[in-house]
Order: structure tokens, then sequence, then C-alpha cells
């Protein structure tokens, strides 16, 4: 097990042992990356914490980390608002490249840095409760400055836009929870020195059930279908990749707080390598994440 990994199992084991000594549970994430449609009660706050652990590609060593500290606030019964301080960790050595095909590798170099990133805006707004009709429904929009790049490290200038369309139904008196998400981001970069931007759209399809076998506990599984289309700053409009990632979720909710972790493999994606084909895009993605959220409410 490398250092990375070892760092993620300890404080996940630590959390475990504290969650123990708690009780109930109210205004959780089920779920590490799709979204329940319930809004946060109006006055209502909490704290978020959210690491996420992205881990391997093609070659050499790599691994990141994208850390987000985040408030959300109850505007109304229906409309919840928050704000998110955004940054990243990098540790690799890729050498002349971790990815892509040999002679025109991607990620090159070598990167031990943590940056802060920038900050995000989001709301969301609940247009039917899960638990009032047929099924949850609920829009979200979120707004992003960043200065980092995600995948290098690199220092630049950023934009992207978040848009959620999200259904939540609950089955067996809520004991059995689906939640799907449908997506759309659209995002530019411009690096530091560079003249040109480069532009891109994602669609995205999550979905995930989160089952409560005890009190306080739940156990999950959700996946994603990801496509991206790029403008190269020195190009035109052009399909970049597509991928799919899914896995199991572990979730704790006890009266103030609440933790959630899932771990997501790569099972499937469009391979930007020619000289090495397993069925994997690791230029803009890595073989597996981990990520782990823990929320506090006030």
């Amino acid at each position: 097990m490398n250092k990375n990994n070892a760092l993620l199992t300890s404080a996940i084991l630590g959390v475990a042992a504290l969650s123990m000594t708690t009780n109930a549970a109210a205004g959780e994430s089920l779920l590490g990356y799709t979204l329940g449609a319930e809004s946060l009660p109006k006055g209502a706050k909490e704290a978020y914490l959210w690491i996420t652990h992205k881990g391997d590609k093609r070659r050499g060593d790599y691994q990141a980390q994208q850390i987000r500290a985040e408030f959300e606030y109850g505007l109304t019964d229906r409309t919840t608002v928050a704000a998110y301080l955004n940054g990243y960790r990098h540790d690799y050595d890729c050498g002349a490249g971790c990815a892509g095909p040999v002679g025109d590798e991607e990620i090159s170099g070598k990167k031990s840095d943590i940056q802060f990133s920038g900050v995000s805006l989001e709301a969301l707004h609940m247009i039917a409760s899960p638990y009032s009709a047929d099924i949850g429904v609920a829009v979200y929009g979120e707004v992003t400055y960043d200065t980092v790049d995600s995948i290098t490290g690199e220092n630049g200038t950023g934009w992207a836009i978040e848009g959620k369309v999200i259904l939540q139904k609950p089955y067996m008196d809520g004991q059995l929870q689906w939640m799907t998400n449908l997506e759309l981001e659209a995002e530019s970069w411009k690096a530091d020195g560079e003249s040109g931007t480069e532009y891109a759209i994602a669609p995205r399809l999550r979905t995930g059930v989160s089952y409560r076998v005890a009190p306080n506990w739940s156990i999950g599984a959700e996946g994603w279908v990801d496509q991206e289309m790029l403008d190269p700053a020195d190009g035109s409009w052009e399909f970049d990749h597509w991928d799919v990632f899914a896995g199991p979720s572990v979730h704790y909710g006890s009266k103030h707080w609440w933790w959630t972790l899932t771990y997501a493999q790569q099972i499937s994606g469009t391979d930007e390598s020619d000289d090495n084909t397993n069925g994997l895009h690791l230029a803009d993605h890595e073989k597996y994440e981990a990520r782990l959220k823990v929320g506090y409410n006030f």
C-alpha cells in the first residue's frame, strides 16, 4: 500500500471509530457523487469537507486529491445556496508522460504541491419533495472559478458552469433510496503564458441506490457515464472521450453530523493510447477514485 492510500485508510478508520458513539441522522448525502433532491429547511446550516483521491494513470506514479470546504444555507424550505473553497494536492512522477501514446505523451515531469484553486457558488431548488410526490425533483446550478488545472496542477484561469436535474425516489418507507442526476457542464481553461483558451462541454448521467441496513447506517452503489466534447486552443470542436465509473458506498448519519465514503473504479472508456489498448481513458481521468465527505448540521 502506498503512502497516499495508507493515509486515506487511516482517516476512514478514524471517522468510523468516532461514529460508533453517535445517534440518529439528518440532512446528509447518502452517496458520494449522486445528489438527492431534498433541500435544507429554511434557516438550516451545514458545513462539509470533501476529499476526493484519484489514483493511477497509464504509466508512472500519479496521485492527486481535490479538497473542497463547503457551507450550505437553507434560503427557503425549497431553496438551498452554498459556497465552496477549492484546492488540489498533486503528487506525481510521470517522466516523459503518464498518459497518451508513446511519442506523444501527456502529463509529463513531476510535481508535489498543495494549492488553493478558487471558489464555487451553487443553488439547489426542490420542485417536488420525494416524500410528498411520486418522485422528488430538483434543479441545481453551480459556477466555479479555478486557477489550477485539476490534472496537471499547472496554473491558469478557468471557469465552469454546471447544471443538473436531480431525481429521487424512496421505496420501503424510505429505507431504500434511488437517485439520478442528469448533468451538463461547460468549462474554459487558459494556461498561464498561453495565448489561446480551451473550451469543453461534458454531458453526464449519474445514478445510484442507498439502502439503510441498520439505524444510522446505509450501504449503496453508484456509477456514471461521462462524455466530453473539446475545442482546443489550436483547433476546432471534436469528440474527445467517454468513460464509465461505478463502485460501492457506505454512509453513516447521526443527529448533527454524518460521513459518506464512495469508491469508484473506471470500468471502460475511450483509450487515448494507441500503443497500450486496455479500454480505459487515462488522460483526463484515473483508474479509480475514492471520495470521503464529512458534514455537520447546525
